[in-house]
């Protein structure tokens, strides 16, 4: 365990890739704005990282412990607000009271894609890409921070776009994570050929279906998936199917590689409502992680 690290006030230089994963580099000022308030749930410390033509925001809020248990990747809906897990529910709170701290980037309507294509619309064309995630905000946390190391206790958890961004980030970064979260999120695109939001960004299935069968498919490069992982999702869910996270965790559970762990009940929708209903459910599935861990280091 290490002393908090994240409440601190420094001004540095960086240089940050695009979003859009272009060579070309945007050099810019890193700014940290210590934010003094008296709302609980308000970021202690912000960044404000280049990405593309613009700077997005990276929210911290440390742990309210003195030593930190590690540390948590949180990972907003498509065009929700990226602090609204945090000021609709008691998640947040309820991890850094347990000793995490909660690392929040500002991801827009990121698809969390690996690429953009010419069919894409201009709008999700600006978001950005998983890679300013899993390269740039993370190669800044670690060298400038100390943050989301490999030695230190770090788990992902997202909601809706943001489990589907939690899976492909720990598809592409597991030496870094212990274990995932993912709650009424979508894998298979193919699934849902009618998507609106799939075919602004691929073009339409019939046209493009390498695209949607690709990389950018997680539920076909399951076998791919170590880390142990919960899977939620209401089963009333009428903005994403409850199939999308049903079919994961069976074709998890029949590979038998991790540790898996579902819950879809019956009530709830696609709203914080069932996402806080979910955090106690959280806080235990780590706490289990954390145990099974312990159980193999002494084995």
């Amino acid at each position: 365990m290490k002393l908090n690290s994240l409440k601190i006030l420094v001004i540095l230089m960086v240089v940050i890739s695009a979003c859009s994963g272009d060579s070309d580099k945007t050099l810019g000022t890193a700014l940290y704005k210590n934010e003094i308030s008296t709302e609980q749930r308000m970021p202690d410390t912000t960044l404000n990282l280049p990405c593309g033509d613009e700077y997005r925001s990276v929210y911290l809020l440390p742990a309210k412990t003195m030593m930190t248990k590690g540390n948590i990747l949180l990972l907003h809906g498509w065009n929700l607000s990226p602090l609204g897990w945090c000021e609709q529910t008691t998640l947040c709170d309820e991890l850094r009271e347990a000793g995490y701290n909660v690392i929040i980037p500002d991801m827009g309507k990121s698809m969390y894609a690996s690429e953009k294509y010419p069919e894409t619309m201009n709008t999700l064309a600006d978001q950005p890409l998983r890679q300013w995630l899993t390269e740039d905000v993370f190669a800044f946390l670690n060298d400038s921070m100390n943050v989301l190391m490999g030695a230190s206790k770090n788990y992902l958890i997202g909601l809706s776009t943001g489990a589907r961004g939690a899976f492909a980030i720990g598809l592409e970064r597991p030496e870094l994570f212990d274990a995932a979260i993912v709650l009424s999120g979508d894998y298979d695109q193919t699934l849902m050929p009618d998507d609106n939001l799939m075919i602004y960004y691929y073009g339409d299935y019939s046209e493009f279906p390498e695209r949607w069968e690709g990389k950018d498919n997680l539920l076909r490069r399951a076998d791919e998936w170590t880390l142990p992982i919960y899977i939620g999702h209401a089963v009333e869910d009428q903005v994403v199917p409850y199939s999308q996270s049903d079919t994961l965790f069976k074709v998890l559970e029949n590979m038998g590689q991790v540790y898996t762990e579902s819950h879809f009940p019956l009530e709830y929708g696609h709203n914080y409502e069932y996402w806080e209903s979910e955090t106690n459910n959280i806080l235990k599935f780590i706490e289990e992680v954390e145990s099974m861990e312990v159980s193999a280091e002494v084995n």
